[in-house]
């Protein structure tokens, strides 16, 4: 490991652990490690291993994007996979990212952005707000290892946290300059993650209706999107449907002169690199996927009835 790296690591850890308590004792006991092996890794003899960093981010209520977010000429990588003991607090913490990321956006009416899309981002999730329970429902079970699950009927939704979708809501639907390049089956995975929970039954059929209506609304407000792209210049808002599968979601933002890149791993955990030969690396990859991609907005109504058939005989398989 990096000497630079090993050196922030170390004296984060050593800020953290409470004063009262010796560092070798503290490290010993929560890592199940020898006090030899503790003195090494604090003096930097030894790298702490990922799962000792998971676990000491947990216990010291650190972002393990705190340690590697080093800024080497103007650039930094961001891991955001903070653990947190509270399920909630750790939806919230990604929610409030979220929105920063959307206020810089907003704060540059010609910021922009490129999104690649194999499965439809919690993100996109906040416009309506039983899709956006389902998305916190979904964080809740991957997050909750206790064996008794609860029902979707019984999940309500935090006042903070419904305050930061209706906020986000309003302020994405005003953000323009975006192009998607879509994935065949973007909208089949949350589909089957609903279909798994209703099997469970912990979704009743009564609330499939109600998540199929918010799905429809979406198709429906994407749709219409696209079909005036063309005669909306100040949208400049477009669609291309890829010609193979998408491998995984990311976006390519430009706001203020500044420039970044993320790959989400899963749900809203994502690897951010600011780093401008990586981004620009990114946006050639883009540009790259739109030559083997079809545009589908303004104009192809072909391409746009056939794609839509399609996502709806999804929802309609729900």
């Amino acid at each position: 490991m990096n000497k630079d790296i090993k050196t922030i690591i170390i004296n984060k850890i050593l800020e953290l652990i409470p004063s009262h308590i010796k560092p070798v004792d503290y490290l010993s006991e929560v890592l199940d490690i020898s006090r030899e092996s503790a003195y090494r890794r604090l003096g930097g003899k030894m790298s702490f291993y990922f799962e000792e960093l998971i676990i000491l981010s947990e216990l010291l209520d650190f972002s393990l994007d705190e340690l590697v977010a080093l800024k080497i000429n103007n650039s930094k990588v961001v891991i955001d996979l903070k653990i947190n003991k509270d399920p909630t607090e750790g939806f919230l913490d990604k929610m409030r990212k979220y929105k920063a990321d959307v206020d810089n956006r907003f704060t540059d009416k010609s910021s922009s952005a490129i999104f690649a899309l194999n499965y439809f981002p919690a993100e996109f999730s906040v416009h309506h707000k039983n899709l956006f329970k389902l998305a916190y429902y979904l964080w809740l079970h991957w997050r909750d290892r206790g064996v008794v699950k609860p029902k979707f009927s019984e999940v309500e939704i935090p006042a903070e946290l419904e305050e930061l979708r209706s906020n986000i809501n309003v302020k994405t639907r005003r953000l323009k300059n975006n192009s998607f390049i879509l994935d065949p089956n973007v909208f089949l995975t949350p589909l089957k993650l609903v279909r798994y929970f209703h099997d469970l039954e912990l979704i009743n059929k009564e609330e499939i209706k109600i998540i199929k209506k918010d799905i429809h609304q979406i198709l429906y407000f994407a749709e219409k999107m696209m079909r005036t792209s063309a005669t909306n210049s100040e949208s400049n808002n477009y669609f291309y449907l890829s010609s193979f599968n998408i491998d995984v979601n990311s976006v390519y933002y430009e706001w203020n002169g500044k420039i970044t890149s993320s790959f989400s791993l899963n749900f809203f955990n994502r690897i951010v690199l600011t780093k401008p030969e990586i981004c620009e690396a990114h946006k050639e990859w883009f540009l790259s996927m739109k030559k083997y991609s079809t545009l589908i907005s303004g104009s192809n109504e072909v391409a746009q009835a056939e794609y839509f058939k399609k996502q709806r005989e999804y929802v309609d398989w729900l």
